[in-house]
């Protein structure tokens, strides 16, 4: 395989870092996705010391910040031309019911509403290299329902629940962008139980070391690009069947429309 280009979100810490440091190794070049430039010049030099490669890039961008996101694509654009790969992997898990500062549920947003703006903002590009898009979600999805009256927790709100529909969400949206007149090959995947703070914020459970969802996410992507996958579900880096709910058209649609909605005011 020829080297890639890839923008990996929330890639300062946890299975984010950890797949960016495996992609650097294998001779991709990866591009650092951070909140602050103190977090992404730490990972940074941890990728260098780890791999003695420096990282082709970075990208500093607030996921609670919709407009932050949408600069940050524009960026992407601009200065990697060349992207081949852009992994949606940036994710919070909130026990109480937040909200950021435009009013969208925190779990909701950062989860879901951040890929959907910045996958459209960077698409373009994509489909021009003959690129890809890969979203991390998780094998939670199955436990989540689809309720466009409770989509943000506005009637009642648990924790692990918002996680599952934002996973849900996830992967609804990359069976959509993975066919129709503006397609760009989409994928997803759940990276397995890893020791990462979001899995400690949620779940009383040890967890896989980082570097086992790093070599998951980077084993998927090689899977993708060996078979040409397209609109698929990923466990154990093999094709996996995802709820059911993810595979209904009327769903994904009245989704589809939702974000919408909510996404109007950019121009991507």
């Amino acid at each position: 395989m020829n080297p890639l280009t890839i923008c990996i979100t929330g890639s300062t810490d946890g299975i984010g870092l950890a797949a960016a440091k495996r992609f650097a190794s294998a001779g991709h070049r990866v591009i650092v996705h951070g909140r602050s430039a103190s977090r992404i010049s730490d990972a940074c030099a941890a990728i260098v010391q780890s791999t003695g490669v420096e990282p082709l890039g970075a990208v500093e961008a607030d996921f609670t910040d919709l407009d932050a996101v949408y600069s940050m694509g524009r960026e992407l654009t601009e200065r990697f031309p060349d992207l081949d790969l852009l992994i949606n992997n940036a994710a919070v898990y909130m026990p109480t019911r937040t909200l950021v500062p435009e009013g969208y549920e925190t779990t909701f947003c950062v989860n879901y509403l951040v890929p959907v703006l910045l996958t459209s903002a960077v698409k373009p590009v994509l489909i021009a290299n003959g690129g890809s898009v890969l979203n991390v979600s998780s094998m939670d999805h199955h436990s989540a329902v689809f309720d466009p009256s409770n989509m943000q927790g506005e009637r009642s709100y648990s924790g692990y629940e918002a996680y599952a529909r934002s996973k849900l969400f996830n992967i609804m949206f990359t069976i959509d962008s993975s066919s129709g007149d503006e397609a760009v090959r989409s994928n997803s995947l759940d990276p397995g139980v890893i020791a990462t703070k979001l899995l400690h914020a949620g779940w009383a459970l040890a967890g896989d070391d980082v570097s086992v969802g790093g070599d998951d996410v980077f084993e998927t992507v090689m899977e993708i690009a060996r078979n040409d996958y397209n609109g698929e579900y990923f466990e154990n880096a093999r094709p996996a069947i995802c709820s059911s709910v993810a595979r209904a058209p009327a769903a994904r649609q009245e989704l589809r429309e939702l974000t919408g909605e909510m996404l109007r005011r950019f121009v991507c």
